[in-house]
């Protein structure tokens, strides 16, 4: 369920018996308990929850928007108990980038603790895998399976994704979850977020919540369709435990269909307009001093970035920021949800008469002179967003959402105070190594150059945060003949 670094398999020990302290409620094995769940599970036409009960034994199907399965009061509890307490032990590591923020242990595949070894030796036993493909339906490859414990801090979340990884000739086939945290609420988050899908296949919102329960089993089938999102911790001291991985089968051999991004997702930068405007009416006169703007180059040309404070006339930032918070009554959310979400807003000479002039003046030849004596880079196109991002949003690197290579401008409309445990932050990373973070800061204008082999994201703003995110978010292309 968590996209993370390649863990290694584990394999069945035959040779070892250590499977006696798992205590496996017997029950669900039972052939009538089976037979109701796959009848349910892989039933296509199902379209209602559907609960399962045999022998004692109890179990959910959530049916939309894509089959989900839950067993409850799966091991004992003992069981789990001492398996949390071995994992307490052992050494967790902070993972976190665009998609995830949460603490993980290394794989476990190896690990010599007993309820450790005997839950992996378990679950990639003949037994357990010949059960997941009774009530699936779906073939898996015996001694192949991911097996791994996280911990969701409060904050800690995991963004829209779909599990659907293939290794050679194996894929990844079930994602499975056990719940390790007893008396979780609703109101602490960290839900298993499922997503609907629009008719291009892109995911759309959450439209239903596994919450977790201690000593429960949940999983879905993995590919193209099943997008989901472990939704932020929102308690204030309380963690999200568990164990988490995949079964794996043999890959597909039929081509799975691609999903079509919508367009507003790639803003095609455009040639530069040609208005007529002193500068000085919009910014700072300290920066149209030519001594100033040499400093700022030479800065600029050894970092490849630079910072503006107080880049606006304060008259005019003070009725920007006025005219734009008028503007988001009327906003459209930015998606889909596993590349981006957040507010984009759109100035009208109407609404915003002064917004909508200095977007016209930050489009235009006039200010591309400007960054010239800053950067002394020959600018001739831009894209332009005013954009505001809220609780819960945030952009993330995608292979078909790749912004080209130029120069990032960012004016930050956000209040004068913005605090780093937030999120929000904007950050530059180059295979897996971060190159720069910035963090937004009222009236200040932003200036990185970025190649092609740098990333950028907004990362995730949590549920601390007391403001929004607002800026005014551009991307300038260089002349290709130079």
């Amino acid at each position: 369920m968590s996209d993370v670094p390649p863990e290694k398999r584990a394999r069945t020990e035959a040779a070892v018996d250590v499977t006696k302290p798992v205590q496996f409620n017997r029950g669900f094995l039972d052939e009538q308990f089976i037979s109701k769940f796959r009848t349910a599970f892989t039933n296509e036409e199902l379209a209602q929850h559907t609960n399962v009960e045999s022998n004692g034994c109890r179990a959910e199907i959530m049916a939309q928007p894509f089959h989900t399965g839950r067993l409850h009061s799966v091991f004992s509890a003992e069981f789990l108990r001492a398996l949390r307490r071995e994992l307490a032990g052992l050494t967790w590591h902070e993972r976190a980038n665009d998609l995830y923020a949460f603490h993980q242990t290394d794989d476990l595949a190896l690990n010599t603790n007993t309820h450790i070894r005997a839950l992996r030796t378990y679950l990639a036993g003949d037994e357990f895998v010949a059960f997941m493909e009774q009530i699936t339906g779906v073939q898996l490859t015996q001694g192949h399976l991911d097996l791994a414990a996280q911990r969701y801090k409060p904050t800690n979340h995991l963004l829209c994704h779909d599990d659907d990884v293939q290794r050679g000739k194996l894929t990844r086939k079930i994602a499975y979850i056990i719940y390790l945290t007893e008396d979780w609420a609703p109101g602490d988050g960290g839900a298993l977020g499922l997503f609907a899908q629009d008719d291009c296949g892109n995911p759309t919102e959450v439209v239903a919540r596994l919450v977790p329960e201690f000593n429960s089993l949940g999983f879905f089938l993995t590919g193209h369709s099943s997008y989901h999102t472990v939704e932020e911790v929102t308690s204030d001291d309380r963690e999200r435990w568990s164990v988490t991985g995949w079964f794996y089968g043999p890959a597909d051999t039929y081509d799975m269909p691609s999903s079509d991004l919508p367009q507003s997702v790639m803003l095609e930068p455009m040639p530069l307009l040609e208005h007529t405007c002193d500068p000085a009416r919009w910014i700072n006169a300290d920066y149209l001093k030519p001594q100033t703007q040499a400093q700022i180059q030479d800065s600029f040309v050894e970092q490849s970035s630079t910072e503006l404070r107080d880049f606006l006339r304060a008259d005019v930032f003070a009725t920007v920021q006025s005219e734009v918070a008028t503007l988001w009554a009327s906003s459209t959310e930015q998606g889909p949800a596993h590349v981006c979400k957040y507010l984009k807003a759109h100035a009208t000479h109407e609404a915003a008469p002064v917004t909508h002039e200095l977007l016209q003046f930050l489009q235009s030849t006039q200010f591309a002179h400007v960054l010239a004596s800053v950067t002394s880079l020959d600018l001739v196109r831009a894209s332009q967003q005013v954009r505001r991002f809220d609780r819960g949003h945030y952009t993330l690197v995608h292979d078909q959402a790749l912004d080209p290579a130029g120069l990032d401008v960012v004016l930050s409309l956000s209040p004068a105070e913005w605090i780093d445990t937030w999120g929000g932050s904007t950050h530059y990373v180059a295979d897996a190594d971060e190159l720069l973070s910035v963090s937004p800061q009222a009236n200040s204008l932003s200036l990185v150059m970025r190649d092609d082999g740098t990333l950028r994201f907004v990362k995730y703003v949590n549920h601390t945060a007391q403001e929004s995110r607002q800026e005014i978010s551009m991307l300038f292309i260089e002349d290709c003949e130079e």
